[in-house]
């Protein structure tokens, strides 16, 4: 998980929103079928990302007061011994061709994502608004690797044996703060949970594709790696599994300026 560069200075007005898409379409979609954004796409999108406010995208964060009201009549969200272990997720559509998605995840207090990858892919995020813990993994080395094993992430879930994780980051981070950028060798693992509501704008080049090898896949850590070794320090054992069951995102309604081919839709 690297910061991808940019000044920050939202207008309010939601052009800041045609000129990200402007901009995405000129690099992301120039680019061969299928190929992830470089290092270089990504500092040329950045900046006109980390530009976009709430306001531009027709959100509006939850006022303390809103939430001091919440949390008096139904107590603190996410919490107690029957709260959901994940609290249902908005997701708002901004964009998705061939080339590059973009969208907008709203997330509850105590709201997460499970472990999971973006194989192939290049992930630009910004934390449009409230805090989120960062956890992220890169995938290390192992002896069997080394004899040219190779795990199949589209195996059976049954015949998946644990693969070793070398952790990036694990952080708290709290808007403002300038785009973070995941590439395809690079921190692929990772998970968001909102310390408070938070809201995070997503950028993704190329986009998920089942049919052409960029399909999601979840993980859950284990203590032991397949013939019972424990991991190091900074490590971690991940074990492919199903998505959880109680893991939901339900479409939300987009209210803020419509681009690209949700523009063309109406």
């Amino acid at each position: 998980m690297a910061f991808a560069r940019g000044p920050g200075s939202g207008d309010g007005d939601g052009a800041s929103v045609q000129r990200l898409f402007d901009r995405c379409q000129e690099v992301l979609g120039a680019l061969p079928n299928g190929t992830p954004a470089t290092v270089d796409d990504v500092n040329a999108i950045a900046p006109l990302m980390d530009r976009v406010t709430p306001a531009d995208l027709g959100i509006v964060p939850p006022t303390r007061a809103a939430n001091h009201l919440a949390l008096r009549l139904f107590g603190r969200p996410g919490t107690g011994p029957r709260a959901p272990q994940y609290p249902p997720l908005e997701y708002l559509k901004l964009h998705e061709s061939a080339a590059f998605a973009m969208g907008v995840f709203c997330f509850p207090e105590n709201g997460k994502i499970p472990l999971h990858d973006h194989p192939g892919m290049t992930v630009v995020s910004k934390l449009l608004y409230g805090r989120v813990r960062v956890l992220s993994y890169d995938w290390a080395k192992t002896e069997d690797e080394d004899s040219g094993v190779v795990v199949d992430c589209d195996a059976d879930v049954s015949t998946r044996v644990p693969r070793l994780a070398r952790l990036v980051a694990d952080r708290e981070m709290q808007s403002p703060i300038p785009p973070l950028s995941l590439y395809p060798s690079d921190a692929n693992v990772h998970t968001f949970h909102a310390l408070t509501d938070a809201a995070v704008l997503d950028v993704l080049a190329p986009p998920y594709a089942v049919g052409a090898g960029r399909d999601c896949h979840y993980f859950v850590e284990t203590p032991l790696g397949p013939r019972g070794e424990p991991c190091g320090e900074n490590e971690a054992w991940l074990l492919e599994t199903e998505c959880p069951t109680s893991f939901e995102v339900n479409r939300g309604s987009y209210v803020g300026p419509r681009v690209g081919s949700e523009a063309q839709a109406e």
